[in-house]
């Protein structure tokens, strides 16, 4: 997936907020991309920054969203949705003295990244009319599970490695957003480098709340990568 728009901008879209603010399947959506949007130019601003991320209160997300032109409830309705975000690894919150014991939220990193995925699937929907119906059911599939989405956790191993939807590959997913041969891993002088093989939609690297592409780069312990709409974590062995 490309996220060169940014998500006021997908929100821009007259076709993408009819979506969002018509269909009950996507109210945790709306409610991660309102987030997501409260963290970009202009709103970013109008945060209380914690530990070095924007955070914002409920009264605040609903400005926000009333002026993007998302449905968005107040108190007690927003707070239901917040929670079943900060369950599934979506959303977090700081709560204490230093916030005068008001609930501020904010974005993870696989909240970021799957707000600026779905959001993009939304975009294509209106784009590509023969994918619109694929797309919705997958969207729709992984917005009502409980289940917070996967992180493939992959154990680096020195040599070569390969992802993608091919059996043949050392790790085959079925994720319809992967290619076939997505990427591979090599290891050279006590080093893993991660490299895509020019797949359809990209491979791209989440760290501190940015998600960046990435087509060939050195893979530290822990990293998080996104391919297809797979988290992957690669950790190092243990020595």
């Amino acid at each position: 997936m490309c996220y060169q728009m940014s998500v006021v901008e997908v929100i821009g879209d007259q076709y993408v907020r009819r979506v969002l603010n018509s269909d009950p399947n996507f109210e945790r959506l709306r409610y991660l991309a309102v987030l997501a949007a409260a963290s970009e130019p202009p709103f970013v601003t109008s945060g209380t920054v914690m530990q070095g991320r924007p955070t914002f209160n409920v009264k605040q997300l609903w400005r926000i969203a009333d002026h993007l032109g998302l449905h968005f409830e107040r108190f007690r309705g927003a707070e239901r949705v917040l929670v079943q975000l900060e369950h599934a690894g979506l959303v977090g919150s700081f709560k204490g003295e230093e916030t005068q014991h008001h609930t501020l939220y904010y974005l993870t990193d696989l909240g970021l990244s799957q707000s600026h995925l779905n959001m993009d699937r939304l975009k294509k929907v209106q784009e590509f009319e023969s994918q619109a119906k694929t797309m919705q059911m997958a969207i729709k599939k992984q917005l009502t599970s409980r289940a917070p989405p996967a992180i493939l956790e992959i154990s680096l191993v020195p040599k070569l490695f390969t992802i993608g939807r091919d059996e043949d590959n050392d790790l085959s997913v079925d994720d319809p957003y992967m290619s076939a041969k997505h990427a591979r891993l090599s290891f050279e002088s006590g080093r893993w480098t991660f490299e895509d093989l020019n797949s359809r939609n990209g491979s791209y690297k989440v760290a501190s709340g940015v998600l960046r592409r990435v087509d060939r780069g050195e893979v530290a312990d822990n990293d998080l990568y996104q391919l297809g709409s797979t988290i992957f974590r690669f950790c190092r062995p243990k020595t």
